[in-house]
């Protein structure tokens, strides 16, 4: 759905891409591999690798209670609101685009706080977590339908819209017991941690660089 928006360059009417094969390839690749954000391969690096063992912690945690699962998702929500300032501030992006990234940023920061100030019940931190996964979601996915010039985007909308669906489904069917949010935020951080490092192409054959900047392929 989000996907129906034309991203054809006007001269050639080919989509832009990282690779092709022919001469031209290595100095495409080398053009693609230009940054919308400054270091922004990195941060979705530390995004992923921090999010994944936050998940792995919180799983073998032994005495799930209130107080360490302000401790814990709190440090997850912090490390998503930093991630998503720094965006805001490092990247090449429309103005507006870099706002909706700084709002979202600060609207989860605020979030991480509520975690972390103490006095809060199972059902209040499930609501914390779910609107930043949510919120967050909604600002990658943001950026990447309207920044025509990122380099595949589809990959960076999906990663979005699957954050902000568990975002909504934690909200919509929040856990009422320190076990069953534990269980809950663990796999969530994991496969939300696994998304992005997808996303910065760890495992993959071919390195993908998260937020870079995609350019038209000319043939001789």
């Amino acid at each position: 759905m989000v996907t129906l928006r034309s991203r054809l360059p006007a001269t050639t009417g080919r989509l832009f891409s990282r690779s092709q094969d022919g001469p031209a390839s290595g100095a495409s690749r080398a053009r693609a591999s230009t940054p919308r954000v400054h270091r922004g391969h990195e941060a979705v690096l530390v995004l992923g690798i921090g999010s994944a063992a936050l998940g792995l912690l919180v799983a073998i945690w032994p005495d799930k209670t209130v107080h360490s699962l302000e401790m814990l998702l709190g440090a997850g929500i912090a490390l998503s609101a930093g991630v998503q300032i720094y965006l805001a501030i490092a990247a090449r992006f429309a103005t507006p685009l870099r706002a909706v990234l700084a709002l979202c940023g600060m609207l989860t920061a605020a979030l991480a706080l509520f975690n972390v100030v103490g006095g809060n019940s199972i059902p209040l931190l499930s609501i914390w977590l779910g609107a930043s996964w949510a919120i967050s979601g909604v600002g990658q996915a943001t950026v990447s339908v309207w920044d025509d010039r990122l380099a595949e985007p589809v990959r960076h909308e999906l990663t979005g819209v699957a954050t902000m669906l568990v975002g909504i489904l934690v909200l919509l069917f929040p856990p009422q017991s320190p076990t069953a949010l534990g269980f809950l935020a663990a796999a969530g951080l994991v496969l939300l941690g696994a998304a992005n490092l997808a996303l910065a192409g760890v495992g993959s054959s071919a390195v993908h660089m998260a937020w870079t900047q995609r350019i038209p392929v000319s043939h001789t």
